[in-house]
């Protein structure tokens, strides 16, 4: 293990006992099925690490995931569908491990702390653990590790563990004009971006939308996903006409933020989402139900209990209707984000915790 770390952007450097300095070794593990916050998040960081820390970093997942690290990402393919609780899926980890001599490892979510549980026995690595939503890891799980971080408060509310708190945060690429061939201008462009699953509340949203006073405001539904039609016909049983827009999936989301004069979350639970920090980023409001880490970084008055289609209705019909108060009321919010929901932020952050596991300190943050 590591005997000595210096600097925290610098080119950080492992020693080991009768052996030149090299570069640290940290890798990444996670065991998703999907693609959505999470795996943005690993990729961030990872991107981030790459380049401002001069540590070589690992990621191992699920093969499907190998095109969405860039080059320099050391990528370690595993078959990590299988049970937790498969020896074969914990041998070849820790072959793996062992191989490689990783310095640190972060397990993202509950699937890899629960492997790392056990598997943490066996090597010499540091063990970093991350909570991306509620419950998972769970404290049973979560007190066997010391240095524990979390994407929100709301994620750790129920928890008796110390966490150190460090939201998502994300950067923006420069904003083009991708949406014009589907924005009505003239009218006020309210967006959601959400993949069309259960999750996302859209039905909810649907049918605020029809309540909601917002005279000719256009919904703009940015994203595809297996309930496209059966929302469809939500939206037609609802005489929603050309209020409603179905885009489908958009690849320069960053291009709406800018056109739009609201977006809304209706979301049913998440763990970020990370479509708050890029909203706030780009200068656009949010009308969001009360998830993920959502409340931490939004007004009040603009925060609704989830799946309550009466008061996101009243809502929209408030943001909508007085769009300068709605952009007083973010101003400041929007100064915050700039300042802690950056990925330089959030990055630095969980920097300097791996330096304090790898140097064996105590996180003097954590619980804040």
């Amino acid at each position: 293990m590591s005997e000595a770390v210096t600097g925290s952007t610098a080119r950080d450097k492992t020693t080991y006992r009768g052996q030149a300095a090299r570069p640290l070794r940290v890798c990444h593990l996670f065991s998703s099925q999907e693609v959505g916050g999470l795996e943005k998040h690993v990729r961030e960081q990872c991107i981030w690490q790459r380049h401002n820390t001069g540590a070589e970093v690992y990621v191992i997942a699920h093969p499907r995931y190998r095109d969405m690290f860039p080059e320099g990402i050391h990528f370690l393919g595993v078959d990590t569908d299988r049970s937790r609780r498969n020896p074969l899926l914990s041998l070849q980890l820790l072959r793996l491990m062992r191989r490689y001599q990783f310095d640190l490892i972060h397990a993202h979510a509950g699937k890899p702390t629960h492997l790392m549980r056990w598997l943490q026995r066996w090597i010499h690595s540091q063990v970093i653990i991350t909570r991306h939503n509620i419950p998972h890891p769970r404290d049973s799980l979560a007190k066997h590790f010391s240095y524990r971080i979390a994407v929100s408060h709301r994620a750790v509310s129920d928890s008796a563990l110390e966490w150190r708190v460090i939201p998502n945060g994300t950067t923006l690429p420069e904003p083009g004009q991708s949406y014009r061939e589907h924005l009505d201008t003239g009218r006020a462009a309210v967006i959601t971006v959400a993949r069309l699953v259960p999750a996302k509340g859209l039905d909810i949203l649907l049918r605020a939308w029809a309540k909601a006073e917002v005279g000719d405001a256009v919904l703009y539904l940015l994203g595809d996903g297996p309930l496209r039609a059966e929302l469809q016909q939500l939206a037609d049983k609802l005489d929603l006409g050309d209020r409603v827009r179905f885009t489908g999936y958009q690849p320069q989301v960053a291009d709406w933020y800018t056109a739009a004069d609201l977006m809304v979350i209706a979301s049913r639970y998440e763990g970020g989402p990370y479509t708050v920090a890029e909203a706030l980023l780009a200068g656009c409001p949010v009308v969001s139900t009360n998830v993920g880490y959502v409340a931490e970084n939004i007004p009040a008055q603009y925060l609704t209990e989830v799946e309550d289609e009466q008061g996101l209705a009243v809502l929209l019909t408030a943001a909508v209707g007085d769009r300068e108060a709605l952009r007083d009321s973010y101003s400041p919010y929007f100064a915050r984000a700039r300042a802690r929901l950056t990925l330089d932020a959030m990055a630095s952050e969980t920097w300097q915790v791996y330096l304090a596991a790898l140097q064996r300190e105590p996180d003097i943050n954590a619980g804040g």
